[in-house]
């Protein structure tokens, strides 16, 4: 979410926001800077700057919440960082990443920009966020690729909160590197968990989806090291006309090899970026996408293995098997067909992508009688 505020001609700053007394106490309590809502103007602490708001723009921070996080630019733009009625909360590392993954929803064009890291701001954005926040996502591009800098973010949200979930989205690689392992060990908070993908089952069913020769070994070694040290891993396969014929082998892999992994996830597709300009070659609707996974999530979860089904609408799913679906898409993402309002259970039903649903909304068959 964007707010712009036609009237600011200050400088960029990170704000802790407050429309009521008792936010606006606890956050001077804590020291932070803050953007205090009243009288159709916003008040920034410390500085005791007053910015007038149109009625728009007072509306609009109006509908945000206490202790929601804006980072707000030299041009006036309020991005809203932490929203604090949201459990999808994120900091994002990077754009940059160092493989190229045919479905990957992020065009490579943004993967590619060589923008500075700076993990300082990074942790500077962090200290504004509450510290009770209930989930956190650490993601990219690939975060990683902020080299050793990125322990120090590790160690201050280690410190400050307590009883956050962290979710590390990352392709595992930089793991091949036993010491990244042991100082990830050593600094990552309690409760964290590791998203890593697994596209194959070996280096040419693997680095063919991610179009980056020794991303598969990279990645096999990464896990092994990880799992050694006891930190907690998901591991993801994201099912598209690439490896569609070859899930059961990627599941095979995960009961041989990595036995120890916490979870996996089965994913559908998201239509943006590199998946949609290679549509034709990864493209598949999700009711045939949950076919192809079918065999493989009876063989992990024979095994034992926890499975997870993201991204996928409930009447793509057989029935027996919609218990596992689970309610993944960003909300701003999040749509629905208009056959969807039919449906029964479209309050349990995640639905689809915004950047997809131009593809499979005449597959849907909303379920009437559950």
């Amino acid at each position: 979410m964007i707010i712009q505020i036609s009237s600011y001609d200050g400088n960029a700053r990170v704000v802790s926001f407050s429309k009521t007394d008792d936010s606006y106490a606890v956050l001077c309590d804590n020291h932070l800077n803050i953007a205090k809502l009243c009288d159709k103007a916003l008040l920034l602490s410390p500085d005791n700057v007053r910015i007038d708001l149109t009625e728009s723009e007072y509306n609009k921070f109006l509908d945000s919440a206490d202790f929601d996080v804006f980072e707000i630019d030299a041009d006036g733009n309020a991005y809203k960082y932490f929203d604090a009625s949201s459990l999808d909360n994120a900091i994002m590392v990077t754009n940059k990443c160092n493989s190229n993954c045919l479905m990957c929803p992020t065009p490579e064009s943004i993967r590619k920009k060589d923008i500075a890291i700076d993990i300082d701001y990074l942790i500077h954005v962090a200290q504004h966020f509450p510290k009770d926040a209930e989930h956190i996502t650490i993601t990219g591009g690939e975060p990683f690729l902020a080299g050793r800098d990125i322990f120090k973010l590790f160690d201050y949200l280690k410190g400050h909160f307590p009883v956050t979930d962290f979710l590390v989205l990352t392709n595992g690689r930089i793991f091949s590197v036993i010491q990244y392992a042991d100082r990830l060990s050593e600094t990552q908070p309690s409760n964290t968990i590791l998203g890593i993908p697994l596209h194959g089952f070996d280096d040419v069913t693997h680095d063919s989806i991610t179009q980056s020769a020794g991303s598969f070994r990279q990645t096999y070694k990464g896990l092994k090291n990880l799992l050694s040290r006891g930190i907690r891993v998901e591991l993801r396969m994201v099912v598209s006309k690439l490896n569609m014929d070859f899930i059961t082998g990627i599941a095979q892999l995960i009961v041989n090899e990595f036995k120890r992994a916490e979870c996996v996830k089965i994913m559908g597709l998201e239509m943006t970026g590199n998946a949609a300009k290679n549509k034709d070659s990864v493209w598949i609707g999700y009711k045939e996408a949950f076919e192809k996974a079918q065999p493989a999530i009876d063989i992990l979860t024979k095994a034992g293995i926890d499975v997870g089904l993201y991204n996928f609408p409930l009447c793509s799913v057989n029935e027996n098997y919609r218990s596992i679906c689970e309610k993944s898409i960003s909300d701003y993402k999040i749509r629905y067909a208009a056959a969807c309002d039919r449906c029964v259970v479209k309050d349990a039903c995640g639905g689809m992508f915004s950047g997809t649903i131009r593809l499979s909304k005449d597959d849907i068959i909303p379920i009437i009688n559950d």
